[in-house]
This record gives structure tokens, sequence and C-alpha cells, in this order.
């Protein structure tokens, strides 16, 4: 009976709730606990994947069944090892501020600091956003740079703007390769040691180049790279009311992953709050401008060439966040296409001469991560499937999925909301990948058919909205689904098989996933919902930094129950 097997299940909930008691949340600082908890959920990964492999599955055949389950269960692996890979990545963060802070004092120390060369690259972003941008670079403490703007909107306002501000004012004759473009073009008129690049919606702190250019004193070292720090909520956040209840999509990536891969080489640049080595540069033949994410390129050229990127954990600027879902959705659609764009490039992840196995095993994480919302998409149509078509995606009892799956579940809820100190929420981290899946498939589509022909989309940040709105074309995929989903349910448990659809063995397992999949696709179509912005993202209210699942859950059923 699978009631049996429940005291396991029971017992491990309460060896969580224990360790969730008396371990206290600072201990998970220390290098000893951080690999202990990685090592027991590898284990429970480990036998997971077994119990999966050896007591789920039927022979491979040529019927739909087999078929299925087949395809579920590889795409389960990639998404199954993706998260063990994070686990490994999580081990140990970096942290640089001594380094930062030695390399300060040598430059406050020196009567010739390396000049530097400040580009802001910008299309169409408004005045109040630009203006802001402006102003703090303007304002950076440190004696020997000078401040570019570099306009491919050639705005005669921007001009009259940088004229009154005494900055550089750059007009390219075309658009070619967009902004690795822009910034190629920048380098050919300019002639500073250093480049440092902010987007147009970024402020810098006063003290950037004092904290960066220090490290790059380091001859290996190419690019200095500090995280991306918002200061409004994105689209999900705010459409959902959870502002206050957890941060924005970015902060796992930004202030967590990159600490843990620059712990192993392999942080990597992500377009804005960076300074660089025009030297590197130059041996590199400048931003690549083979794909839409020349951020993510510059450091897999980089480091072809033997040139790091180092990432400084310090909040040294400060941006604005997408809040409306159509810009987010595209924006996220772009990186995720860009990311797979450097798999077919010849100095891409896979191509690329000069690097070693763990780099490229790193660099293809992002891909990897993207290729992974084939996971999600079959896990999103299995309760469809199940109930019109009778197909589980594996064959189990409720009770055989709770004690295997059950603590693997636990633990990687609670380890990877401590060890990302309370940046990865489990009720909404996969919500930014579920409301732009169906845009970002056709973007996929599109780019098997002609790898070259992405098109770059500046994300505008002007957004004015007075009132609220519904952007059908997002979600009218997640509501078909989700018709499909619940009508099939109830069609099995109320039509004339009622009986019948009880009876069978799988029927609970596929029970948890339909009320996993109803809440995922729910919330993105909820998330679809716009709420006004008067006045623009940059007077918008402020997002936490640190999560709260308490709050979390309480923020979703207060969006709920004000519906509008």
């Amino acid at each position: 009976m699978s009631a049996d097997l429940y005291p396991e299940v029971f017992a491990t909930a309460l060896l969580f709730f224990g360790i969730w008691m008396v371990v206290p949340r600072a201990a998970w600082s220390h290098l000893s606990v951080r690999i202990l908890v990685v090592v027991i959920f590898q284990i429970l990964n480990l036998k997971y994947l077994s119990w999966r492999l050896s007591a789920t599955m039927i022979p491979f055949g040529m019927n739909l069944e087999a078929i299925w389950m087949w395809l579920f269960l590889c795409m389960e692996l990639c998404a199954t090892t993706l998260l063990a890979w994070h686990f490994i990545v999580l081990i140990k963060p970096s942290d640089r501020s001594k380094e930062a802070d030695e390399g300060e004092a040598r430059l406050r120390n020196s009567s010739e600091l390396p000049g530097v060369d400040l580009f802001i690259p910008t299309y169409n972003e408004p005045e109040e956003i630009l203006k802001r941008t402006l102003l703090a670079a303007t304002q950076i403490d440190y004696p020997n740079y000078k401040v570019w703007v570099l306009d491919d909107g050639a705005r005669g306002w921007l001009e009259e703007m940088c004229r009154e501000h005494s900055v550089g004012y750059v007009v390219r004759p075309d658009r070619r390769a967009f902004k690795a473009g822009n910034l190629n073009h920048a380098l050919t008129i300019t002639n500073h040691p250093l480049i440092c690049v902010v987007d147009a919606d970024f402020a810098l702190d006063p003290n950037f180049l004092m904290r960066t250019v220090g490290l790059l004193d380091a001859p290996d070292v190419g690019i200095v790279q500090t995280p991306q720090v918002f200061l409004n909520p994105d689209a999900i956040q705010y459409n959902l009311g959870g502002e206050n209840s957890w941060p924005e999509a970015q902060s796992m990536f930004s202030d967590v992953m990159q600490s843990g891969r620059d712990t192993w080489n392999n942080a990597f640049c992500y377009g804005t709050s960076f300074v660089v080595k025009r030297s590197c540069l130059e041996v590199c033949g400048g931003f690549p401008e083979e794909t839409i994410t020349e951020d993510l390129h510059t450091t897999y050229v980089l480091l072809s060439h033997g040139f790091k990127t180092r990432f400084l954990n310090e909040r040294l600027s400060s941006g604005l966040a997408t809040q409306d879902i159509r810009e987010f959705v595209n924006q996220r659609s772009r990186w995720g296409i860009g990311s797979l764009q450097c798999l077919f490039t010849t100095r891409g992840i896979l191509r690329a001469k000069g690097l070693s196995l763990l780099e490229r095993l790193f660099f293809l994480e992002p891909a990897l991560y993207h290729l992974s919302t084939a996971w999600t998409v079959c896990l999103l149509l299995a309760p469809a499937i199940y109930w019109w078509f009778g197909i589980a995606p594996f064959h189990t009892d409720f009770g055989h999925l709770l004690v295997v799956f059950g603590p693997r579940m636990l633990l990687s809820i609670y380890a990877f909301y401590v060890l990302s100190k309370g940046k990865n929420l489990p009720f909404v981290n996969e919500l930014s990948r579920v409301v732009g899946l169906f845009v970002f498939l056709r973007g996929v589509v599109n780019l098997i058919v002609n790898p070259r022909s992405q098109v770059f989309s500046v994300t505008k940040k002007e957004t004015d909205l007075q009132s609220s709105t519904i952007y059908w074309r997002i979600a009218w995929p997640h509501l078909l689904l989700l018709a499909v989903t619940i009508g099939g349910a109830m069609y099995q448990f109320f039509g004339p098989n009622r009986e019948a659809a009880f009876m069978r063995n799988d029927v609970g397992m596929m029970i948890s996933f339909t009320l996993y999949t109803i809440w995922l696709l729910f919330f993105a179509c909820l998330t679809c919902v716009q709420r006004p912005i008067p006045q623009g993202q940059l007077h918008s209210l402020d997002t936490v930094a640190t999560g709260s699942m308490r709050l979390t859950l309480q923020s979703l059923i207060t969006r709920v129950l004000r519906f509008q």
C-alpha cells in the first residue's frame, strides 16, 4: 500500500523542520554548511533520477505513450541537471571587496590614473531618464575620464543637453550591428585605455570607477562587471503587487549566481555598469557583432583570448526595471534568443578556440537555461494530455511520488531560498519563464529558420500608462491551455467515465501536477493584466532586496481578491 510509504515523508519533513528551527540563518554563510546542503541535495537528486529511470518508465517504442513518456523524461533530465549544476555554483560566492579596497587605495595614492572613456549608448530613451544617467556620469569621483553619449536616435535635444553638460556627443552614419556597432564606432574616435559602458537608464554611483578600475591591474583580467540593481519593481512584481514581498527577477542572477560563477572565474558581462580594457577589445576585434547579446558574447571572445571577467558584488549603480509586461516579455525573449545564437556563431560557446572544457560548460549554462524551456512546455502540457487522452508522463502513484520527490523538493525550495539570501522564491520564480513562454518559442522557431536574422529591439522604459490594460496577445495561449486543462479534468471527474477516472493508479500524481500547472497558468494570465504606471517608471515604488515566503503568498492572495 502506498500509505505505508507516508511515514518516510513525515520523517523527512520533521528533519527539515528541525534543521530550520535549530540551524540559524547565519550558519548558511559558512562554507562547510553550504557544501553539506549541496551534497545532501545531490544524493536526493540521484535517488530521484534512479527511481524515475527504474520504476516509472515503459520500454521505448513507436507508440504515442512511449514517445511522450521518454520525451518528458529527456526534458526533465535536462532541467534536473541544470538544477544540480546551479547548486554547485552556489557553494562559494566570491567577495572581491577587499581587492577593490586595495585597488582604490593604489589609485588614490597614484599621481597618474589610467584614462577612461565612459560610453552611454542610447536610442529611444526619454529626456527625463537620460538626464538622470548623464548627470550621474558627470559626477564620478575620478580625475581622468570623458563622458560620451552615443546617440543612435540622432536627437537634437540630446545633442543640446550634452553641450550644456560638456560631454561628448556621437552620432554614427548608420545603425549597423545595433548596440555592438554603436560601441565599436565609438572605439574608433576615442583613445583612453579603459572603456566604461553604462546603459541609458542606469545611473553610476560617484565611486564607481575608483572601486572597479583597480581590479583591472591584473594582466589576465579584461572586464570588471558590477551587479544590475533596479530601483523599481519589474513587470511581474508590479502587476501582482509583490514589490514589498519578493525581489525583481534579475536579482537572483545578478547578486547570487554571478558571485558563484566568479569563484570559478566564469562570471560574464551583461551590458551595463562594467569597465573593460581597450587593449583586450583590440585583440578581439572590438565588441562582437554576430549576436544580439553582445555582452555575453564579449565575455566568450575575451576568455578565448585569455582575458577573464571579474565580478565585484557591490551596489555601484542603479537602473530601471521594465514594468510593462509586454516589454518585459520581449526583453527576456531577446536575451534567450541571443544566448542561443551563441551556440551557432564561430566565436561562441561550442566553436570558439581557446576555451577549456570547464569554461565551455559554464558558458553553456545560459543557453541550456533557455533550452530547458522545453521542460516547462512539457510540464504545462502534461495534465491536459492526461485528462483528454489518458496518457501520463510517467507511471507511479501519489505515495511513491511523495516519498521520492517530496524530500528533494523540500530541500531544493528551502536551500535555494536560503543560499540565494531570499532572492529565489518558490511561488514566483517560474513565472518569468512561463509568462513569456510562447513569445520565446516563436523566437526560437525564427532562430532555427534563420540564425542570423535576429533583430535587436531596444526595451522601452518611458511607459506612462494611465489605466489598466490586458495584453491579450501574450495571455491568450495561457488562457487556452488553462481552459483545456480544467475542462479535461472536469470531464473526467463529472463525465460518463468518472468512476474509472478515480480508479487509475496515477490519478493522485496527475491531480498534483494539474494544481501546480493551474497555479502557473493562472498567475501568468493575471500578470498580463497591466496595472497603470502613472508618470512613468522613474517615479514608481521601490522594490525589496530580500524576499519573504509569507509575504509572497499574502501578496498573491491579495492580488487575486482585488482583481482588476
